[in-house]
């Protein structure tokens, strides 16, 4: 308790005036204050922020014994090395009002240099990184233990309250300091385009964005004014006003269930904080969500009558289907006989178990079309085309690209499709595109034949009866959609029926290097042009409305990781560079990513005698007989499921086994990738990455074989 007063203190300027409290450290002149409590010291220092204004800000490091004291300056100390003179003298200016010390502020036009150019680089040693890297590191030390990616909370009356009252001693789950390039993004007005690899804090933008807009309109339900950084743009209020019940309806949409669930939960427990509700959210293990029904039992598969203490709602792209299905005409499953008796006269409170167990044996996916469908395709076909490019093409082109004009047919014609390859990125010539369709009609024909569907056959389908009929749902005021990457055209195309805020209402993100949906193949430009075709433009009402250039916002790029350092950073980006040279259509181009933490490539674990790696690791029993596992930290990533049952025969229960689809967006300590190429249907095909490294020297042995990429 006198920690938190000594802090509230603190925060409103009082400074003991007997006791010298400065640490100046020894190579970078900024200064460390450290103040005693309960017999601990608070270490602190002066740091500043961009808000509507640059501001200095008293930033708390840690509470600790003297002992530990000279420890944590010293590791402080090679943090602020990194700094420019200019920056710390900055921090080190002091202003007073009478006997308080306040935080002096600079108009945001002046802009900072914290960081020194790499010319000014005299204090990194050589072991941080090799020379040719000339990007600054600010530590040495594991991720977890990083002091520069440490998460910092806003002293406020309610975390104080919460953190006293609430938290009960288990780790709270608060809204936290975000960038300065996110807290733009987060407050930017329009509809936003944000786009980043794996770990540059795309979710947390959106979830922060999301709980800012959801504090914000209980604000000015209560009657609050606007705080400091409300953006006069954003008008929450009209919002609040144009809903009959006064509900502010947020839809947060991603593909992966296990993400949609860490984010569901992230975003209940901030809500909680937002509200002082003492309610708890339930919690539980990430593998025990398999699939939709677990995790979406309490909504129902319609926008009708949706409760109120629903929202915000978050759910995966396929449970947003279900629902718009159960809203608008006649189910697109009664066309199916043995689906007819469980959809006709259904009420869509939930769907049967039974019904979704025959949805899913009757879909047709990537291993479907590959185990079923390939292997009756004549043998010019299958000589000719390989089974991915031909179902990426059918789903993300001819059924799934850009809508035609009359929203309900929404496939592409034999010669609109050939036409293609007369587009700039095209890389399929006419013949193959010929061939393509061919293949298309065989399949269309065969799955009639066998009384199935895909996921686009539901999704034009909606189009359809969205495009003749009204909404007749509840229209949603904000929609966030994360790793857009993983939709089609058409699926994207489907959210504006359910929200008509089409200027500041949508928040797309995500990053065509993730893309692991298969059947999915676009770029992020292509996202705004659909945006602007399809959005904009159908929302403007009378002829002869003209567009300007000005209309769409720009695309934010994120490139600081949050979630790893240099070491794994510089293995992905060589991953990255392959991409761009034999797929330089298919991914978008951003600046390498940078990350505050210096570390070692990942390590390649081989075992003696072609032994199992992973019996080598789970099958060992330590001295007291018990197996040896990972802990929750931990994950074993493999290709596909069967490569997941397999290891998880192994490990029994030792450690947590997901799929590369499965782990989307997920976060652990320790990652060991499993047997990734020997399950790979390319087999020897991988081999032509030689070369690729030929080309650019990597290759020692010049007189290796390899083949071609065609």
């Amino acid at each position: 308790m006198l920690i938190i007063t000594l802090l509230s203190k603190l925060s409103s300027g009082w400074r003991p005036k007997k006791r010298n409290v400065d640490i100046i450290c020894e190579h970078s002149s900024h200064i460390v204050r450290q103040f005693k409590a309960e017999g601990l010291y608070v270490l602190c220092t002066i740091d500043i922020v961009k808000e509507l204004r640059y501001i200095q800000i008293l930033r708390i490091w840690d509470v600790l014994p003297l002992e530990d004291v000279a420890k944590l300056v010293k590791r402080l100390d090679s943090i602020f090395e990194t700094y420019s003179d200019d920056f710390i003298s900055r921090c080190n200016e002091i202003c007073i009002e009478g006997d308080l010390r306040v935080p002096k502020t600079w108009v945001c036009p002046f802009d900072f240099v914290r960081y020194r150019s790499p010319s000014e680089d005299q204090f990194r040693s050589s072991s941080d990184a090799d020379a040719s890297d000339s990007r600054l590191y600010g530590e040495n030390v594991k991720v977890s233990e990083s002091l520069l990616l440490m998460k910092f909370y806003p002293l406020s009356s309610d975390i104080v309250r919460h953190l006293l009252y609430e938290s009960d001693g288990k780790e709270a789950s608060l809204p936290f300091e975000v960038t300065e390039q996110e807290q733009e993004i987060i407050l930017f007005p329009r509809s936003t385009f944000i786009l980043g690899r794996s770990g540059t804090g795309k979710t947390t933008v959106l979830t922060m964005k999301l709980f800012r807009n959801e504090k914000r309109f209980q604000e000015i339900q209560s009657g609050v004014s606007p705080g400091k950084d409300a953006s006069p743009e954003i008008n929450v209020e009209e919002v609040g006003e144009a809903a009959e019940d006064c509900v502010l309806r947020q839809l947060f949409v991603t593909v992966g269930a296990k993400l949609c669930f860490a984010v569901k939960q992230h975003v209940s427990q901030l809500r909680s904080f937002s509200t002082g509700a003492k309610r708890r959210v339930k919690s539980s293990l990430v593998d025990e969500i398999v699939d939709d029904a677990a995790l979406f039992k309490d909504i129902p598969d319609s926008f009708l009558d949706i409760s109120p203490n629903s929202y915000p709602l978050v759910i995966t792209f396929r449970k947003l289907l279900m629902m718009l299905d159960g809203t608008v005409g006649v189910s697109f499953f009664e066309r199916f006989p043995d689906l007819r008796e469980f959809c006709h006269g259904q009420s869509y409170k939930s769907r049967p178990v039974a019904l979704q167990s025959l949805l899913r044996a009757k879909e047709v996916t990537y291993e479907k079309f590959c185990a079923i469908y390939w292997p009756h395709f004549n043998d010019k076909i299958k000589r000719r085309l390989d089974p991915s490019r031909v179902f990426t093409e059918i789903m993300s082109h001819i059924k799934g690209g850009l809508p035609p004009a009359d929203g309900c047919e929404g496939k592409l014609d034999r010669p609109g499709y050939v036409s293609l390859s007369e587009g700039r990125v095209s890389t399929l010539s006419i013949q193959r595109r010929e061939e393509i369709y061919d293949a298309f009609e065989d399949y269309e024909k065969m799955k009639m034949n066998n009384g199935e569907f895909d996921l686009a056959d539901l999704v034009n389908d909606l189009h359809c009866r969205l495009f003749r009929g009204q909404f007749a749902g509840n229209v949603v005021d904000f929609v966030y959609i994360d790793e857009v990457q993983d939709l089609t055209m058409r699926q994207i195309s489907l959210f504006k029926y359910i929200c008509r805020n089409i200027d500041g209402g949508f928040v797309f993100s995500g990053d065509t290097a993730q893309t692991i949906a298969r059947g999915i193949d676009f770029r992020f430009e292509d996202i705004r042009s659909l945006f602007y075709k399809e959005f904009l433009i159908d929302s403007m009402e009378g002829p002869g409305i003209r567009m300007g250039k000005g209309c769409l916002s720009k695309t934010f790029h994120l490139s600081q990781n949050f979630r790893t350092h240099a070491g794994i950073l510089k293995l992905a980006q060589s991953n990255i560079d392959l991409l761009y040279n034999f797929f330089p259509l298919s991914i978008d181009a951003l600046s390498p990513e940078t990350s505050f933490i210096c570390g070692e490539a990942p390590i390649l674990l081989e075992s003696e005698n072609d032994e199992n790696a992973i019996l080598s690791i789970f099958g060992n029993r330590d001295v007291s007989g018990n197996f040896v596992g990972f802990g929750a930290e931990q994950v074993i990533l493999v290709r596909d499921d069967d490569s997941r049952n397999e290891v998880s025969n192994l490990v029994r229960g030792q450690a947590l086994v997901l799929t590369i689809v499965e782990c989307k967006g997920l976060e652990f300590q320790d990652v060991l990738l499993y047997n990734f190429f020997g399950t790979s249907p390319l087999k020897s095909q991988w081999r032509l990455i030689y070369g690729y490294m030929k080309e650019q020297a990597l290759l020692d042995n010049s007189s290796m074989v390899f083949p071609k990429f065609r």
